[in-house]
């Protein structure tokens, strides 16, 4: 029988995490899914640890080469046969009535994806009905995709996007983009499909500590969609990432790119933010500093 559903599972080095998640999609309430898991060149393959699940006939397992999440995920998008596409990290996992919810709400609709909300969840996290939940919401009027993923910081996860296969497969995830990576599918999807947001939180996200951040393709992603972020928008951010930067020694370098891309539009930062980006070394520069501030206001 042919799958209605196509789950795309990338992973590597996933022995920790893979067979909770495998076994969060085995549970589902609908039942007519394929699962493919790729492989991206893990030190232990995939098979080694999931034997116990592998089984079960609707499980496929492809092997690439050691590349990027992203590439891994074209590569089981293309080998899918479903009608629909559910994407899951491999240290995610869906409630048991993820996949009989987002075809329902996909299926009256006419969109062709969406995005939903979530569980966020940390390692010590147990009670899944205890955890925090991020609400995800329409988009306001006149309000972009990129501004609202922006503002929001989990607004569509890849854990919860669900869409047809033939816009999934038309769209596909940029291979060289590491971070941002479902902004940047989501913003270039909703650009040529309708996406509408799944509001109940199905899917449990894990929240990860110490993860590198690759400033480059962030910086990539901003300038990629500049015409379309909103200044107060693009200030925060950058001023957000200017204080990631800053706290990450080996990021030096990116300090004074988020630091003047972060000054851009001063008015939209309070005068302490300004003063921290600027960081004035004596009384002398901090009253420049200041008086650059007041002008920016009231020119404003």
């Amino acid at each position: 029988m042919t799958p209605l559903i196509s789950v795309v599972i990338p992973v590597y080095n996933g022995e920790k995490t893979l067979i909770e998640t495998l076994s969060s999609v085995l549970k589902q309430t609908h039942l007519n899914f394929e699962v493919i898991i790729v492989d991206d060149g893990s030190d232990n393959p995939v098979e080694s640890f999931i034997q116990p699940l592998i089984k079960d006939n609707r499980i496929r397992v492809c092997s690439t080469e050691r590349s990027n999440a992203n590439i891994a995920r074209n590569y089981g998008i293309n080998e899918s046969k479903g009608e629909y596409i559910a994407m899951l990290d491999a240290d995610d996992y869906w409630m048991e009535n993820h996949l009989q919810n987002c075809l329902a709400l996909l299926q009256k609709s006419d969109a062709e994806g969406l995005y939903g909300s979530l569980f966020m969840r940390h390692s010590l996290s147990v009670d899944v009905y205890n955890l925090p939940i991020f609400q995800a919401r329409e988009l306001k009027k006149n309000e972009t995709m990129v501004d609202y993923l922006l503002t929001t910081g989990y607004g569509a996860q890849t854990s919860t996007l669900f869409t047809t296969a033939s816009s999934m497969k038309d769209v596909l995830w940029d291979p060289i983009q590491i971070d941002h990576q479902d902004y940047d599918f989501v913003v270039r999807f909703s650009k040529k499909y309708k996406m509408i947001v799944k509001k109940e939180p199905t899917v449990i996200y894990s929240l990860s500590s110490g993860r590198a951040t690759h400033f480059e393709t962030c910086i990539r992603f901003v300038e990629n969609n500049m015409k379309d972020i909103n200044p107060a928008v693009y200030t925060r951010c950058n001023y957000s990432m200017y204080m990631r930067a800053n706290r990450k020694k080996e990021s030096k370098k990116f300090v004074p790119y988020f630091r003047k891309e972060a000054t851009k539009h001063k008015e939209y930062l309070t005068y302490q933010q300004y003063i921290s980006v600027c960081n004035p070394q004596n009384r002398f520069r901090e009253r420049i500093e200041k008086l650059k501030y007041i002008f920016r206001i009231i020119k404003s």
